[in-house]
Parts: structure tokens; sequence; C-alpha cells
């Protein structure tokens, strides 16, 4: 993860993406708690997230190069903080989709909920066990991905938090191997 080197104590791009990822996890998660009392939700998710990663990205740029450059060089650190603007934008978008929510739902929901649920996208108005076998109920009750969503909005930060951590980390990955460049 680290590693020392003759100009002293040099940092991983991993080693300090993953806290910061983690906490854009709990930042979303805490985003969509409180969606509904946010007047520009959609501007904050789709503007002031990326905009966050990118002035984090460019701090841990510098701290970087002054550790292993021994200089400074903002131009190259604010190089280095444009791919997070993008990761996080392509994040935010791939968690959009209904579909690549449900995977992280359907883990998540048995938490909130204590039972394990199917999460479909729309209601297909399936019954719920319609089928049986030995005349034992064999299928799990079925949600709509909104329904839950709406009602545990923490759920919907997961869901999100979820792409947006590993938008952030390949972010960090990619724009720390730019501006690190002596």
């Amino acid at each position: 993860m680290s590693e020392q080197d003759k100009n002293g104590f040099r940092f991983d791009s991993l080693l300090l993406g993953v806290p910061v990822a983690l906490l854009f996890v709990m930042i979303t998660i805490m985003l969509f708690q409180f969606k509904d009392s946010i007047t520009y939700f959609k501007v904050v998710l789709w503007v002031g997230l990326p905009l966050l990663a990118a002035i984090l990205m460019f701090g841990v740029n510098l701290i970087n190069q002054s550790s292993s450059c021994n200089t400074i060089n903002a131009g190259k650190a604010l190089l280095g903080s444009i791919p997070s603007i993008v990761t996080v934008l392509i994040g935010v978008a791939v968690s959009s989709i209904s579909y690549c929510r449900i995977p992280v739902a359907s883990v998540c929901t048995p938490l909130f909920i204590g039972e394990t649920v199917n999460i479909v996208t729309a209601n297909r108005n399936i019954p719920l066990n319609n089928v049986k076998n030995n005349s034992k109920r064999c299928c799990s009750s079925t949600l709509t991905l909104e329904s839950v969503e709406s009602k545990y909005p923490i759920i919907a930060g997961m869901d999100h938090g979820f792409y947006i951590m590993f938008s952030i980390l390949f972010g960090f990955v990619f724009g720390n191997s730019i501006a690190t460049i002596c």
C-alpha cells in the first residue's frame, strides 16, 4: 500500500482513495436520507459530488506530489483531478439506471425489513407465492425498487453510493498517476 523510498514516506493512491470513497458513500447516504428537504437535489448529486471529488483529489494530488517529488505543481494536480470528475459523473449515471441498483438493493433490503424479498423494476402484477412446491410456500415477497427506495431512502443512498465509491477509487488511481509524474 505505501512504500518507503529515499525521498521519504510515499503514499499509494488507494491508501488515500479508500477513506475518501467511504466518505462519499456516507455523503451519498446522507443526501438520500434528506432528499425531500434538499431543494436542488439533482444539482447536488450531478454537480456537487463531482466538484467535491475534484477538490479533494486536488488536495490529495498536492500532498502526494509533495511527498514523492519534493515539489508541488498545481497545474499537474489540477489536471489529475479531472478524471475524478468524469468517473463520478459516470458513477452517478450508472447508479441512475434502475436495473443497476437492483442487485445492491437486494442485498441491503433484508437488513431493514427483516426478510428476503425479490426486487423488480416495475409492478409486474406477480401474485405473491404464486408457485408452490409440495403445498409449501416457495417464493419470497416481490417488491418494486421504487417502493423500497421511497420507504427506505437509506437503501437508495446505498445503491447510488456503491457505484460512486468505485468510481471515486478509479478516478483517484487514474488521476493520481497523472499528477505525480515528477
